[in-house]
């Protein structure tokens, strides 16, 4: 069953004596329900916790409220515990990021440095929301031992078609809205976050740019209805995620972190990808003008193989590219499967 509409003024403030948010998810889920879009709780998941047959493109996302409270990473990755142990280690984290927009202002490389693990924790507690930091998809191995979590109680399996990632970032950090290939557990594991989700079945509304399908024109923080207007028919889901608490991200659903206080989470990428007849039969549906940058990629970072800007968070290949792979190498996704 669908889940009821947020009502308008709806409370979710998240009440915690060991961390205050430092942004109000509450009132940014009044905010654009005030604006007339229609959002609702993500559906809860069954009781029970394999979760193999609950995803697919025409799957409805769902949110297992403490399902990994029992987890070791639950009590271990905490701040001063994690800088006690690895903070000598060094790590490349993007710095000083923007607070607003889906494209970064300059190439991803130019946010990056070099520091120790607890300079960056430190930096990640102290940066402000309008600047933030982030770690983010970061492999486990090395700083958080594989003892502290364990995704196969959901029977998603631990092999070569799974990936497995982390992300610990200050209040601010930001995945503006896009979709990944396969199905997604994500884990909130310290902190908060906002999670905003669109169906694959609305991909129209989700406006992805002209040159790459996986990522959308749509900021959440300073929404623009009247020019994207298919939003006011499309059904979203929003919810503030606290340690704990597991969320069911379909393959191909689209989804929109935003971190309320400094967070520490891990996701579990499993099972077959989204089709590439699936992503051909959206760039059709979307019409002529997407086909032309299309088409001048497929040329230009194909045929030709010149590199790609990374303006986009963690840039995927642009669609041109992924259809000169289809064809050269039969994979339409051989760039942006970090299982490949």
């Amino acid at each position: 069953m669908p889940s009821t509409p947020y009502p308008k003024g709806s409370s979710m403030a998240y009440d915690s004596a060991k961390q205050t948010s430092v942004l109000d998810g509450d009132e940014l889920i009044g905010r654009l329900t005030a604006a007339g879009l229609d959002i609702r709780p993500i559906p809860a998941g069954p009781s029970h916790t394999d979760v193999r047959h609950l995803g697919g493109t025409s799957a409805v996302p769902r949110v297992f409220r403490g399902a990994v409270n029992g987890w070791p990473a639950c009590r271990r990755w905490r701040p001063g515990l994690l800088r006690e142990a690895h903070g000598d280690q060094e790590v490349t984290a993007l710095m000083d990021l923007p607070s607003t927009g889906v494209l970064l202002p300059q190439d991803q490389a130019a946010y990056e440095r070099c520091l120790s693990f607890g300079e960056f924790l430190d930096a990640m507690q102290a940066s402000p929301a309008d600047s933030p930091c982030y770690l983010a998809y970061k492999r486990p191995e090395g700083l958080f031992p594989e003892d502290d979590y364990d995704f196969s109680i959901f029977g998603t399996g631990a092999d070569a078609d799974t990936d497995t990632r982390v992300w610990v970032g200050s209040a601010g950090t930001r995945s503006a809205l896009h979709s990944d290939l396969k199905d997604n557990l994500f884990c909130q594991i310290w902190g908060e976050k906002l999670v905003i989700l669109l169906g694959w079945q609305d991909s129209a509304a989700a406006y992805p740019f002209p040159d790459n399908l996986v990522n959308s024109r749509i900021d959440f923080m300073d929404l623009d209805l009247d020019g994207y207007p298919l939003l006011r028919s499309a059904v979203l889901y929003a919810q503030i995620v606290r340690p704990g608490d597991v969320i069911l991200i379909p393959r191909g659903c689209w989804h929109d972190f935003t971190a309320l206080t400094p967070s520490i989470s891990i996701n579990h990428w499993y099972g077959p990808s989204v089709r590439a007849r699936d992503y051909i039969r959206l760039l059709l549906s979307l019409g002529p003008r997407y086909w032309t940058p299309v088409a001048r990629d497929f040329v230009v970072h194909g045929v030709l193989r010149r590199p790609e800007k990374t303006a986009f968070f963690f840039s995927p290949p642009s669609t041109g590219k992924r259809l000169y792979d289809l064809v050269r190498w039969g994979n339409f996704s051989r760039g942006n499967d970090p299982t490949g």
